[in-house]
């Protein structure tokens, strides 16, 4: 993983994903992260936009992903 390369303190890592919308359907996604400063966090959510997963449901719906 990322923070482990990085040697980051990362405590603990949870995503919650929710699908909202009926006919402009979308992924709202949070992360809530414990053990990182907001620089850290920050980071983790723009590399969390290029994984493989986040690229291939991203072709079909949007995905809006915010920190907790």
């Amino acid at each position: 993983m990322y923070a482990a390369r990085k040697e980051w303190p990362l405590e603990s890592l949870d995503v919650s994903l929710r699908l909202v919308g009926i006919d402009d359907r979308r992924i709202e996604r949070t992360l809530s992260i414990v053990g990182l400063d907001e620089k850290q966090k920050a980071r983790l959510a723009e590399v969390a936009e290029r994984t493989p997963v986040t690229l291939t449901l991203k072709s079909g719906l949007p995905i809006d992903t915010h920190l907790a």
